[in-house]
């Protein structure tokens, strides 16, 4: 009797001993996941090694490779789409980060997104190799600018110190614009920061525009600049010589265009007196200084400015923020001077061209 229960207990010991030796993997193991080694594999009801897709009981989408039965991490081609799977198998959704790219993977399928992404309101791009874009981009014949946080500019984005202006579609925009019922000039000379919102003086080749230095609008009616008065048709031109606003007749230095204030000056051997505010003090009887020519722009009213502002010097710069002319409107509007260098800090300006930023 003592005899068969020690053969007993030796007989059990060496089932547990070999069972403890049969690897994990064999036809009749438990289904589900087993590892071997560093890898894992899934193990069918069958016994069988599984291959492809699986999907568990949470919803998570799983891999194992068509070949090995390995389930993939990392990268991962299948038919012709690009996933990725996290360490421990589960495939990805929409944004992960990897090797300090940020990149989209499909909400539904989990297939890496390339090209143009719309996630609310945002417009992403997802590059070739389907990381996301930031900073300066050229394509589709214009240049975008996105974000650090990948989003696409729309509007007025400002890099580093410059301001840009981004259409609807993204495109970055250059020349004139109006926006607002205000207009700006975005820079078209590549030699300089191409598309950067301009300050200052501008000119044309045949017209000189101011555009504020801090909010960058296209001055128009009077305007104080630097302690003297100019002043700017609706078109944006700075005037120069007579001009006549609400009956009143000021006079514009040809050279500068400064509003003559508060002193006496000869003009033609005649001489006029102007009040401090700008005014000819001629009794309301109009100078009699006319240019040799009889007909050009520095005959009092010889542009038609009377009624656009009435606001003297001292007043608004614009009495009416809606402008009856575009820069460009008119037969010598039209930016275009070959000149791209800086006269007297004045900038040329040459628009149309469309090489890329700085």
């Amino acid at each position: 009797m003592r005899y068969g229960k020690k053969a007993a207990a030796l007989l059990l010991a060496g089932l547990v001993g070999t069972t403890s030796l049969i690897p994990a993997s064999t036809a009749w193991a438990a289904t589900g996941w087993v590892s071997e080694g560093s890898q894992w594999k899934y193990i069918d009801q069958d016994g069988s090694v599984h291959k492809g897709w699986v999907k568990t009981s949470d919803g998570t989408f799983y891999f194992l490779d068509l070949s090995t039965g390995y389930m993939a991490t990392g990268w991962k081609q299948i038919n012709g789409n690009w996933y990725y799977f996290h360490s421990n198998g589960a495939m990805a959704t929409k944004w992960i980060q990897n090797g300090g790219k940020y990149y989209y993977l499909m909400d539904d399928t989990g297939i890496l997104v390339k090209g143009w992404l719309k996630i609310g309101n945002d417009y992403y791009y997802m590059k070739g190799d389907g990381s996301m874009a930031t900073g300066w981009r050229e394509m589709d014949g214009g240049w975008y600018y996105f974000k650090e946080n990948g989003t696409c500019v729309i509007g007025w984005g400002k890099v580093g110190n410059d301001w840009f202006y981004f259409g609807s579609d993204g495109k970055m925009v250059t020349g004139w614009k109006q926006i607002d019922n205000a207009y700006y000039y975005l820079n078209g000379d590549s030699k300089s920061v191409l598309g950067k919102m301009m300050t200052g003086w501008l000119s044309d080749g045949t017209n000189k525009y101011y555009m504020d230095t801090s909010s960058g609008k296209m001055a128009h009616g009077w305007k104080e600049i630097e302690g003297s008065w100019y002043y700017f048709n609706d078109s944006g031109h700075m005037l120069t010589g007579w001009i006549q606003l609400s009956n009143v007749y000021y006079y514009l230095d040809p050279s500068t265009g400064k509003m003559a204030a508060n002193t006496t000056l000869t003009i033609d051997g005649k001489s006029y007196t102007f009040a401090s505010n700008g005014a000819y003090q001629g009794n309301g009887s109009a100078p009699t200084a006319t240019p040799a020519n009889g007909g050009s722009d520095n005959t009092p009213g010889g542009r038609d400015t009377s009624g656009s502002n009435n606001a003297g010097p001292g007043g608004t710069s614009a009495g009416n923020d809606t402008l009856s002319g575009t820069p460009g409107s008119s037969s010598n509007d039209t930016p275009g001077g070959s000149s791209n260098s800086s006269n007297n800090g004045v900038y040329q300006l040459s628009p149309g061209l469309t090489t890329g930023p700085g």
